[in-house]
């Protein structure tokens, strides 16, 4: 099937999670939707897609002149590649306008066997300076969905210094880390938020000190303000977020959005209050400019606020006879919609009321100051008097029944593909299997080589103990600072620091540490740990360096290692929250792979986020319900939260050993190499024991 052309203008971009939402975001006039399938979706919980779904929702949008994206942007396991092949090809063949995507091995097999998919760069790849997006533009992407972190002077900047599509979010649900970089679920729990399965941790109640707030729960994002000035920033696609959402949300925020964006000058203002007045019946949280304005809002993330969806309408008082009885501070119709919220941190319970009783008469609404019974459905959650009760959403703004919706789309005849295409198909679908590197027996290594992480460039001298093969250093104002005061130019010692580059650079940042690494590089130094695509170009010009990858190149197969190879790393290291299972099927892979180093002592960070934690005291633990621990830092205006207990594979070294890992890394610089801490780490380390108060993560409880 071939693609049809579509006049590109700006695009309204919604989102959709189940066929409901498809037919109302393109009722309400969205240019375009994205979906995600039922394999390798950011939003598993949704209801999804079948291909056969799509071949025919892509017709159906074709014919209205709109656009559908698929988004497979999740991380991939080794033994998940030949299934995304066969999606790959499914997904060139129904002819959708566009794959939105994280995992580079995705890119590679997309590029290479299936390069009619036009790609798009997820915000999961935190791609968030001109550098990031000039890379995609080489890598042939045709779209980049920019961090939610940058502000209009920061897009503006990334439009004057690139040529592809730029995409950016302007509603819905904000995370507090930068995405592609929280592994806070799975921290907890093992479901992996960059596999499509957050349980929302950020969304709980944490203590500080004793004093409970919601301190990682953020306010819901709304740029409809700042629309004009998004579109001179250079944002041609304006994105909703909701793939979890009701088809009424989705149904009413695009229509708000479509008011504003199709009025004249001279109307905005009134189509400005009628859109606002739309999304008050939304029952969002609070709402935020986010960056876009420059500044971080105070109110971006309130630690006295829940941030729980919906209007407060009051708690319950009485449960009996399958009722559920509780005085309304709100008007209250039938058909509306409500969620009872426990009081602890669990997830709510929402239905749509379909009785309400005041006293012993049936009535299709009451007002505020009624005591209302309302009839709990027969599959409802299990209700606690106390419990809050919350509107979220309001009278219908769209009415048709998921089995309308089916046999509309049902009804879809999907046009026939021609013998040549389907040839076509077959034969890119048997050479990206073909490319799929086979299994080999595990090739065991005799000895491991060291690096160790340390914090200053004092930590040199670690260098001349026996087994320590390379010292890490973070490329910091402070280091580069320090550095002048120790020697350092034993060409011994040089060949043998690797300098990490911090993940995030914003704005003028990157031109910083683009001399830095010169300055670096002019004195001897050759070798430098990278974290993000935007990093490659800090090394244009510059010849004689190594570069390697650090853990957040995500790397879970072979073919993103392959990827991150062919654009210049030499080395990679194993993402932290991978399991033993994927490890091994990705070292038996053997010597078609670059080189790839494991972690097996770290501080473990859950997030990283530009949003600053008011009222924590930087290396405060704030402590969960059931008793974990997370300390906060902030460094160069940026967040980073730790698990209390550092991460550990000692005692499992044999073990890496036998699976052909070759290379390990203990980070220390969070306590020091010479710290009484940091000779414990080093002797557990040399004989292989398990250290007391760490955590596995992942590696023996599996990741999800």
């Amino acid at each position: 099937m071939t693609h049809q052309k579509i006049n590109k203008k700006t695009e309204l971009l919604a989102p959709v999670g189940s066929l409901e939402s498809f037919f109302a975001a393109l009722e309400n006039g969205a240019d375009a939707v994205y979906c995600g399938l039922k394999e390798f979706s950011a939003r598993a919980k949704a209801k999804n897609f079948t291909v056969p779904d799509v071949e025919r929702m892509v017709v159906h949008a074709h014919r209205q002149r709109r656009r559908l994206y698929i988004a497979l942007n999740t991380l991939i396991k080794e033994k998940e590649l030949p299934k995304l092949v066969e999606v790959l090809g499914d997904l060139a063949g129904a002819g959708v306008d566009g794959l939105i995507i994280q995992d580079l091995g995705i890119w590679r097999l997309a590029r290479s066997h299936f390069p009619q998919l036009p790609l798009h760069a997820s915000t999961q790849m935190a791609v968030h300076n001109a550098a990031g997006v000039r890379m995609l533009e080489q890598m042939g992407f045709t779209r980049a969905v920019l961090a939610r972190e940058l502000s209009l002077a920061e897009i503006g900047a990334i439009r004057q210094q690139s040529t592809i599509e730029l995409e950016h979010f302007v509603h819905g649900a904000l995370c507090f880390s930068v995405s592609g970089q929280c592994l806070f679920s799975s921290a907890v729990s093992g479901m992996s938020g960059n596999r499509g399965r957050c349980a929302q941790p950020c969304r709980r109640r944490y203590l500080n000190r004793d004093q409970p707030g919601y301190h990682f729960s953020t306010s819901d994002f709304s740029a409809l303000a700042l629309l004009p000035q998004l579109l001179k920033a250079g944002v041609i696609s304006l994105k909703i977020e909701g793939r979890m959402k009701s088809a009424e949300y989705v149904a009413r925020v695009v229509a708000a959005y479509r008011l504003v964006l199709d009025a004249p000058e001279s109307g905005r203002k009134q189509a400005m209050q009628e859109a606002d007045e739309q999304l008050a019946l939304s029952f969002g949280r609070q709402s935020t400019k986010g960056f876009l304005t420059g500044s971080v809002p105070a109110a971006i993330a309130d630690s006295s606020k829940q941030g729980t969806l919906g209007k407060h309408l009051g708690q319950v008082t009485s449960l009996r006879g399958g009722m559920l009885g509780f005085e309304t501070c709100d008007r209250l119709h039938v058909g509306d919609r409500i969620r009872v919220q426990p009081q602890n941190d669990q997830a709510g319970t929402g239905f749509t009321v379909r009785e309400l009783w005041l006293e012993q008469k049936k009535l299709k609404a009451v007002k505020a100051g009624d005591f209302v019974r309302v009839r709990i459905p027969d599959k409802g959650g299990f209700f606690q008097v106390g419990d809050k009760i919350f509107k979220v959403g309001g009278k219908a703004a769209f009415t048709l029944s998921p089995e309308a919706c089916r046999d509309t789309l049902d009804q879809v005849v999907v046009p026939e593909k021609s013998p040549s295409c389907k040839e076509n198909l077959t034969q890119a679908g048997i050479q990206a299997l073909a490319s799929l590197l086979p299994p080999s027996a595990p090739q065991g290594v005799s000895a491991q080589v060291l690096t160790v992480r340390g914090r200053e460039p004092q930590d040199m001298r670690l260098l001349d103990e026996p087994g320590v093969a390379a010292l890490e250093l973070p490329l910091t104002p402070e280091t580069m600072a320090a550095l002048k005061k120790v020697d350092h130019h034993r060409a011994d010692r040089q060949g043998r620091v690797i300098w990490e580059i911090p993940p995030m650079l914003f704005g003028s940042e990157w031109d910083e540490y683009r001399r830095a690494v010169g300055m670096l590089a002019g004195q001897g130094f050759c070798t430098f740990r990278l974290n993000n695509l935007g990093h490659l170009p800090l090394f244009a010009g510059l010849s004689g360096l190594t570069l390697l990858g650090g853990f957040r190149c995500y790397t879970l197969n072979s073919q993103a290692a392959l990827a991150w190879q062919e654009l210049g790393l030499a080395e990679l290291t194993a993402d932290l929250e991978d399991d033993r299972k994927n490890l091994q099927e990705l070292f038996c892979r053997g010597d078609h792979l670059p080189p790839v180093a494991i972690t097996v002592y770290s501080p473990l960070p859950v997030m990283l986020s530009r949003i600053p934690v008011r009222g924590v005291r930087p290396g405060s633990v704030l402590r969960a319900e059931g008793g974990e621990g997370y300390r906060v830092f902030q460094r160069h205006d940026l967040t980073e939260v730790l698990t209390e207990q550092d991460f550990s594979l000692l005692g499992h070294l044999a073990e890496l050993k036998k699976m052909g890992c070759a290379r390990i890394i203990v980070d220390l610089s969070h306590c020091g190499s010479m710290s009484a801490k940091g000779k414990q780490v080093l002797g557990a380390l040399g004989a292989d024991q398990p250290l007391p108060e760490t955590t596995s993560f992942n590696y023996k409880r599996g990741l999800t």
